[in-house]
């Protein structure tokens, strides 16, 4: 049988005394609250920094998806045209080739005068006008056939907008030229190619 070893043998033992002893078990359980609210912090943190990380997301993609004002617009006008086509008797409201018969009917029902116009010349006959509404305001519908196309020119105001050039842009099927002029903004809209409408924004213009 091997000797204990001295140590072992010799140490003298000691109880720690109670009051050590609570120190030291408070001691730790105040360490292990310190490490769990570290760790609920972090995880805050994460939350707060995925959230936040989101909210940007989805505020790009808000901005990547909302329709610009050119497509707005057209959205509008598609409607508008595509309502006049199908509803019975709304294309027009006035029925006349004679601009001096059109442009007087849109007094008083109107805030603004539209340009009326004859172009049958140019291959654009004027066929008369109605009323309508466009971004949200009452708006001039004037009628016009080319070829065995109709072609809506719609007229609204546009305060505060500066001049400018014709757009064109190609919609469910229908071509659209658009512009401002004078306060006024303009649409063509028909369903032949956006680049045949450019030379009725010509003549308008």
């Amino acid at each position: 049988m091997s000797e204990e070893p001295l140590v072992a043998r010799d140490a003298t033992y000691y109880r720690a005394p109670e009051a050590l002893r609570e120190r030291l078990r408070a001691s730790l359980a105040g360490a292990a609250r310190e490490e769990r609210r570290a760790y609920g912090w972090r995880l805050l943190g994460i939350g707060i920094a995925a959230a936040a990380a989101a909210s940007i997301t989805w505020s790009v993609a808000l901005v990547t998806l909302a329709p610009g004002e050119p497509e707005r617009i057209g959205e509008q006008v598609v409607t508008a045209h595509v309502r006049s086509l199908m509803a019975p008797n709304h294309l027009v409201d006035v029925t006349s080739a004679d601009s001096h018969t059109v442009k007087p009917w849109f007094a008083g029902k109107l805030p603004f005068a539209p340009p009326v116009a004859d172009y049958s010349q140019q291959g654009f006959e004027l066929t008369g006008g109605r009323l309508d509404y466009i971004e949200g305001q009452p708006a001039a519908a004037i009628t016009y056939r080319h070829r065995l196309h109709t072609v809506n020119l719609f007229v609204w105001p546009a305060k505060g907008h500066a001049d400018a050039a014709p757009r064109t842009q190609t919609r469910q099927g229908y071509g659209l030229v658009g512009w401002v002029k004078g306060e006024l903004r303009f649409c063509a809209i028909s369903d032949m190619a956006p680049t045949d409408l450019v030379a009725l924004a010509d003549l308008v213009r």
